[in-house]
């Protein structure tokens, strides 16, 4: 009985302690699921990045291609309307300063293709040496412009402008198409790679966060284990393993309260190792901690299950017995006291007998008005006349 009700007194604590450590576990395995997303949605983000770079170079040089090819008609268009019209003064400067603009910007798309062109980068070079021959045409077409030649203007454009204006549409629309190409492929890949990267990724972080769990599992129940082993060591007595004083004590104030509440009768008994002191100094300390777990043994097979027995200190013991009487305890106590007297043990040879003395104490001879210090001082005091009337003896207490 007393055994279960260390047991109780640690499945208490044990589920407390089991709560706080599956609350430790699950944050570790929350912190670890967080820590290896936050690791898999960097690299997401890197890879994702490092795409759009890849793909901002073919679209850049595409966007440019564009722009250039609408400035370059939009200069065409200008010539040929200040042709037509046969421009005055005032109407060709405006001609001038819309063509000198969209040159600006056709130079601008022209530095972009050089900085972005994944392609063979003569083409870019071509592609700027014709832009500078049609500007070349440009120039003499707004000269004759200026003169008032429209005729001649006119046959410039026809002839060796539409000429020089060919080269240039193909050479971009060359580099143009390279860069389409270039983009629709760096899609294609980044989608595979994308694809790729997200089972590899979701697997290794599969794998990252299963290791993560089960050296979490581990090192919970290594935390368990030694809270159950603290547990032992807080209730029991490391050289017995039975009640240790503080549990032993616990145990009487409950079964106190319990009797003063109920009625009920317990007893109670202090036991002392006669002469241990003798038993250190002549066998040595190993034979005395033998006899002490010797007596623990007696004990549990002497005492019923009911019964419970704790070690207060040195080689001194309790016995407690509930909803037992004086007659009864009596009874019980000599016939552990007997065994104890009866056995001997044998130790590297030598034989050992020892005996104990006890004193016993029932709540009977107390009317009810029981409290722990008063049982402890009347079943010490017990023990204290068993000795003095020669030991191995069981001696009842006097109220």
């Amino acid at each position: 009985m007393w055994l279960l009700r260390i047991h109780e007194d640690m499945k208490r604590q044990r589920k407390k302690a089991v709560l706080y450590i599956l609350i430790a576990g699950f944050l570790i395995a929350f912190m670890g699921a967080l820590l290896f997303l936050w690791i898999y949605f960097s690299s997401m983000r890197a890879m994702h990045q490092t795409t759009r770079n890849l793909y901002e170079q073919p679209y850049a040089v595409s966007k440019a291609a564009l722009e250039l090819k609408a400035d370059v008609y939009q200069i065409r268009s200008n010539l040929l309307y200040a042709t037509l019209i046969q421009a005055d003064a005032s109407v060709l400067q405006g001609v001038r300063a819309e063509i000198e603009t969209r040159e600006h910007l056709v130079d601008a798309h022209l530095a972009v293709m050089q900085r972005n062109y994944s392609g063979d980068p003569q083409q870019v070079i071509k592609l700027r040496q014709k832009w500078q021959a049609l500007n070349q045409v440009r120039d003499q077409i707004l000269q004759q412009l200026q003169s008032a030649h429209f005729s001649e203007a006119n046959q410039l454009i026809g002839s060796r402008w539409t000429t020089a204006f060919a080269e240039v549409a193909r050479l971009n629309e060359s580099i143009l198409a390279h860069a389409n190409q270039r983009a629709t492929q760096y899609v294609q890949e980044s989608g595979q790679r994308l694809e790729m990267h997200t089972r590899s990724g979701l697997m290794y972080a599969a794998l990252l966060l299963m290791l993560f769990l089960v050296v979490s599992v581990l090192v919970v129940w290594r935390i368990y284990q030694l809270h159950l082993e603290t547990d032992k060591f807080a209730f029991t007595d490391f050289l017995t393993g039975i009640a240790n004083r503080r549990h032993f004590m616990q145990e009487l104030e409950s079964e106190i309260r319990r009797s003063q509440r109920y009625a009920l009768p317990f007893s109670f008994a202090m036991v002392d190792i006669d002469h241990f002191k003798k038993i250190n100094d002549q066998y040595g300390h190993h034979a005395g901690d033998m006899v002490l777990q010797n007596f623990c043994l007696k004990c549990i097979n002497a005492l019923r299950t009911s019964d419970m027995v704790g070690r207060l200190g040195g080689e001194e013991f309790g016995i407690l017995m509930p909803m037992t009487d004086l007659h009864e305890a009596a009874r019980v106590i000599e016939r552990l006291r007997s065994e104890v007297d009866h056995s001997v043990m044998s130790d590297s040879g030598e034989q050992i007998h020892y005996t104990a003395s006890f004193g016993l104490v029932s709540t009977s001879q107390l009317n009810g008005q029981q409290s722990l210090a008063q049982m402890m001082r009347m079943a010490d005091a017990a023990l204290y006349a068993a000795k003095q009337q020669g030991r191995n003896r069981v001696f009842i207490a006097n109220h």
